[in-house]
């Protein structure tokens, strides 16, 4: 998960959104089952593994990898997939890995998990610190991979009684943007294709919740050039336009029910760097948020004029405004509601979140695998009140709990399980 500029307060509020209740998921009743056998025996092999899977974690949080060199996570994730007797493929769309394994004839579901770290200067806060300078994993994606193969152990424990295939798609390059499209124009989800996808990203929920959104999960982007050139001045031009990126930007009041009131309107342009390129030309580049297609366009709109009613002496503009280089990620209703119950069976009716809240302040290029196939993101909480730690994605003190990679592997692997069953 990528952000474009310093974590704020108003962030940090758009991310405590997720802790609000009260919208049709929430209404459906929990129908309670007596313990399914297969369940019970993920569960069982998750619980013996449980201490091998916080080493791995731990192991890859020491070796961050920034996006496109995630070579030595990749090789980890591969050896583990092919011990436990999965169809192995490697170096998909760069270093990305897909492990297949076979049940019965029935439907193809596929899960996802990203494998990269990002710059970060600040002190890591736990003992198993990054020995890399520079990189560190404060967006969970150490945690993410880590989900992925405890579920591929849950999955191996009862291979015999899966009803279908599941593809488990480990993915390089999220922060960059280029992973999951790398991946698919690589084939990931090929021979066989899934029918759906699913996966999790940390959030600052309380550790053993699982946060759902309906509909708009997080907003894509659009990405606007501007090459300033001419004999006037450059430096106090490209302020200027800079200025006009924040003019437009718009946050709407929630209302005191968000969950009942509805997705509150949001239009975020923010500028993502400025610098002189030769001694006539400065170039600026900037991306637009907003939550829904009529405020994309009010968005471009009211930029592009803000933009074509600056005028400067001895300074020309060209502006390439690009719709939707990231597309937004929005969650399949179908699938939610598919898996809901499951998910509220997993971890009780008081871990399961839901809201219809957007994050502003975050994207997801996992949006282009649900423009393939139906999926779903969710939150996977890794925060813990008690000991004081905060699982913010980029935030400098990120922490995450890792009792949270036994929540998000065995609440995966039964939605996984269900969604075999049912069909997909």
């Amino acid at each position: 998960m990528h952000d474009r500029f310093v974590w704020s307060t108003a962030a940090a509020a758009a991310m405590a959104l997720l802790m609000l209740h009260g919208n049709r998921l929430d209404a459906q009743e929990r129908n309670e089952a007596d313990i399914d056998p297969v369940l019970d025996r993920m569960d069982r092999r998750l619980e013996a593994v449980a201490d091998e899977l916080v080493a791995v974690r731990r192991d890859i949080h020491r070796h961050p990898e920034l996006s496109g060199e995630e070579e030595r996570t990749a090789a980890i994730v591969s050896e583990r997939l092919a011990k436990l007797g999965f169809d192995v493929r490697t170096g998909v769309g760069g270093h990305g890995v897909v492990g297949t394994i076979r049940g019965g004839a029935g439907p193809v579901v596929a899960y996802r998990a990203d494998m990269d770290a990002v710059v970060s200067t600040a002190p890591d806060p736990v003992p198993f610190r990054s020995e890399t300078p520079g990189v560190r994993h404060i967006c969970g994606h150490d945690i993410h991979t880590t989900v992925g193969l405890g579920i591929a152990e849950a999955l191996a424990a009862v291979r015999d009684e899966l009803p279908g295939t599941v593809k488990l798609i480990f993915q390089p390059a999220e922060e960059s943007i280029e992973g999951a499209r790398a991946m698919i124009a690589d084939g990931a989800l090929d021979d066989p294709r899934p029918v759906a996808i699913l996966a999790l990203h940390t959030a600052p929920l309380e550790v053993g919740q699982i946060g759902v959104i309906e509909g708009m999960v997080l907003p894509g982007l659009d990405l606007v050039r501007i090459r300033l050139s001419g004999d006037g001045d450059l430096k106090a031009a490209a302020e200027r336009y800079a200025d006009a990126f924040g003019e437009v930007s718009t946050i709407g009041a929630p209302g005191p029910d968000l969950t009942i009131q509805g997705v509150p309107e949001f239009i975020l342009a923010f500028l993502s760097g400025s610098e002189r390129s030769g001694d006539d030309s400065w170039v600026l580049q900037g991306f637009v948020k907003a939550s829904g297609e009529d405020q994309y366009r009010r968005a471009k709109s009211a930029l592009l004029a803000e933009l074509d009613g600056i005028e400067i002496e001895g300074v020309s503009a060209e502006v390439e405004y690009l719709d939707r280089i990231l597309k937004d990620t929005i969650n399949d209703q179908e699938l939610l509601e598919a898996v809901a119950p499951t998910i509220r069976s997993r971890v009780g009716a008081a871990g399961l979140v839901v809201s219809r809240a957007p994050i502003p302040y975050f994207g997801e290029d996992f949006s282009f695998f649900q423009e393939e196939i139906p999926g779903a993101l969710f939150w996977l909480g890794v925060s813990n009140s008690e000991k004081g730690t905060v699982g913010l994605p980029h935030s400098p003190d990120y922490v995450a709990d890792e009792g949270s990679i036994q929540v998000g592997a065995r609440t995966m692997a039964g939605v996984i399980l269900v969604l075999l069953r049912e069909g997909g």
